[in-house]
């Protein structure tokens, strides 16, 4: 297949913000370059791992602190960073040995996502060749955890079966892995009991449908913790074993549809719920410490994550630092010490360490990594305000709205409004660089969390699913109607825009907004243009041609692939005739879950009109733009597209800009 690579015209800026220190506009190239180390994992001799990318691509790096009197310095310019991995693709992703003797890599070449596993013994020196150890064609590998005496690990594939990810032990010494779970369906692990016999597993069927189990390693045996009603399904996670290992604890979205926190004993069935404090809101997931001493818990409270602990038995609360208000995630406990992470829209994904105290004394937390800010003032960033507005069927959707500096009220701009991909997903107030990039020139910004979204509880996810598909698009139109009855935008200046499912959200809702324009609901469409990364157009194809691994889950959320005439009517690329906007399509060739095909069925279906869409396609790249040149030079005509379509480039309003 030939690659349709649009020579794009760079438009003139707009006139932007201050947000740099030395007071000059930054450059996208800037706004891309600001990173945060990814995944710190603390070794025993107090070194770090991390996942990070100076040079463009994620790399395996070891942070040893410079002492400081009593502490330890992790903070650039003062600590050491050494490469420890040269992938050309970069490392998806890396587990330690609680020993720290051991670390796994997982990397796959070009972005296919077919992800292999090699062993690098530490310490290491640079350049040290890893040792594979599973790598095979359109199988993909992921480590699940770590045997407590790091004698191995159990990790999921599907090497035996392209549909399913069974469950496997890796031995170290023999050099060689054992098949411990072989059953239908995608399965993980969670936990292990101290001496290993028992692990705690999980089989994923949708976001409104898990399962949890104790397995039985040696007599490969299941037992079901789910919590869920004997005649439907509910979605459950596991955070871990209590002490004694003769409970679980663990979620379940079996009482009113949020995701709450349940201790289940093993022997008798009894469930109960330890902390009546946590029911407001819906949890983004629990984890217990190795030594079943301590327990942390994250709620999410309209897309902030705010973090809580606890010890164990008891579930006495223990008291955490004041922390800005942001996405918060837990990454792993190492002893009693919790690495976590914090974003909000001016800070980066520092990374924190939390140490507790068995003897009941206060905790201590410190920040072990850093942002590179690229000299771009991020303090001067949007924040955004929550906001929420009605659909076609008076559902109350929520949004975030980001408005640029110095905005003044009641003031139409252009306006971008990006969807979330998923559909199992929410838009959360994290660290968006590129979003305030678009800001910063100006843009405003809208994501909403439509229906099908997650963190609003299981009726709300499970509004789209099926034939119910096309109300998340009404909601997603209904977005950019609020922009303008409230002032904020004008016809025609609304870009749409989205990557993976919220690609086909952005296709989608151009449609929705022509025909509601022709079928007489009102005279001017919302938008104006249109960006689609990524993005699935046509169910049907989509369906047929997305990795094994992914057709079930996904046939669960958009429907069958028996019922094709379904398909075909909410594919919007059979509704091309309802574009009419200048499109923007980017894709990665080697992207296995929504095949390149999406973006060249549309492309064609729009030259077929006689239309000229701008079209990307990065030979080198997945599901999503990794490399460094290649995102620069995806935002870089993105950001001209805006410019000339809806931007200071644009036609007047009510016009069409045609791409060239």
């Amino acid at each position: 297949m030939s690659f349709l690579v649009a020579a794009l015209a760079i438009a003139a800026p707009n006139a932007a913000q201050m947000i740099r220190a030395d007071g000059a506009q930054p450059s996208i190239q800037q706004f891309l370059k600001i990173r945060s180390p990814q995944s710190a994992t603390y070794l025993p001799d107090g070194s770090l791992l991390v996942r990070d990318r100076p040079e463009g691509v994620y790399q395996l790096y070891q942070v040893v602190p410079e002492r400081k009197g009593e502490a330890l310095s992790y903070e650039p310019g003062v600590a050491t960073f050494t490469k420890l991995t040269d992938y050309p693709d970069g490392l998806a992703g890396f587990s330690a040995s609680p020993d720290g003797k051991h670390v796994i890599l997982m990397h796959a070449p070009g972005g296919n996502e077919y992800t292999a596993l090699s062993l690098l013994e530490l310490p290491a020196k640079p350049g040290t060749q890893p040792k594979t150890l599973l790598s095979k064609p359109r199988v993909q590998a992921r480590v699940n955890l770590w045997l407590r005496d790091g004698s191995g690990f159990v990790y999921s594939a599907n090497d035996d079966s392209p549909t399913d990810f069974n469950l496997y032990r890796w031995d170290l010494a023999a050099g060689k892995s054992t098949r411990i779970l072989a059953e239908k369906g995608a399965w993980g692990a969670a936990d292990v009991s101290a001496d290993g016999s028992r692990l705690l597993v999980s089989r994923y069927v949708s976001a409104s449908d898990a399962h949890v189990y104790e397995l039985d390693v040696k007599r490969g045996k299941l037992q079901e913790l789910t919590i869920k009603p004997a005649d439907g399904t509910a979605a459950g996670e596991l955070a871990g074993y209590m002490p004694g290992e003769r409970a679980v604890l663990m979620t379940s979205d079996l009482e009113d549809g949020k995701s709450k926190l349940f201790v289940r004993d093993l022997e008798s069935g009894k469930v109960r719920k330890p902390i009546a404090s946590l029911d407001r809101f819906e949890l983004d997931g629990a984890e217990v410490n190795e030594t079943r001493q301590f327990m942390v818990a994250i709620a999410n409270q309209s897309g902030f994550g705010v973090m809580t602990a606890y010890s164990l038995p008891d579930f006495k609360p223990i008291a955490l630092p004041e922390m800005e208000r942001g996405v918060v995630f837990p990454l792993r406990f190492g002893g009693v010490t919790l690495v976590w992470t914090n974003s909000s829209g001016r800070t980066a994904s520092a990374a924190y360490a939390t140490t507790f105290d068995p003897k009941g004394g206060a905790p201590i937390t410190r920040q072990i990594t850093w942002a590179d800010d690229q000299g771009v003032d991020l303090s001067s960033f949007s924040l955004p305000e929550l906001v929420t507005y009605k659909s076609f069927d008076g559902l109350e959707i929520t949004a975030l709205l980001y408005l640029p500096t110095g905005y003044v009220k009641g003031t139409p701009i252009p306006f971008v409004i990006d969807y979330h991909g998923g559909p199992e997903g929410q838009h959360r107030p994290g660290f968006y660089p590129t979003d305030q990039y678009l800001l910063s020139r100006g843009y405003g910004m809208l994501m909403p969390n439509v229906r099908g979204s997650t963190g609003f509880g299981r009726g709300f996810q499970m509004l789209d699913n099926y034939k119910q598909r096309w109300d998340s698009v009404k909601d997603g139109v209904a977005a950019a109607e609020w922009l303008v009855a409230n002032g904020y935008a004008t016809p025609s200046r609304i870009a749409s825009t989205g990557g993976s499912y919220g690609g086909y959200m952005s296709v989608a809702c151009v449609v929705e907004d022509q025909e509601r324009v022709d079928r007489g609901e009102r005279q001017e469409r919302m938008f104006g243009a249109c960006v689609d990364l990524v993005g699935v157009v046509n169910l049907k194809t989509f369906l047929e041609k997305t990795a094994d691994y992914r057709r079930a889950l996904r046939e669960v959320e958009y429907g069958p692939l028996s019922d094709p005439e379904f398909l075909t009517s909410v594919s919007p690329v059979h509704k091309a005739d309802k574009i009419n906007v200048p499109m923007f399509i980017a894709h990665g060739f080697n992207d296995p879950r929504v095949p390149v095909e999406e973006a060249m069925q549309l492309a064609v279906a729009l030259k077929d009109r006689g239309q000229s869409p701008r079209v990307f396609i990065a030979p080198d790249e997945g599901h999503g733009f990794q490399k460094l040149d290649n995102r620069i030079y995806y935002y870089e005509r993105m950001a001209a597209f805006l410019d000339e379509t809806i931007g200071r480039g644009a036609a007047p309003k009510g016009g069409v800009a045609e791409s060239q």
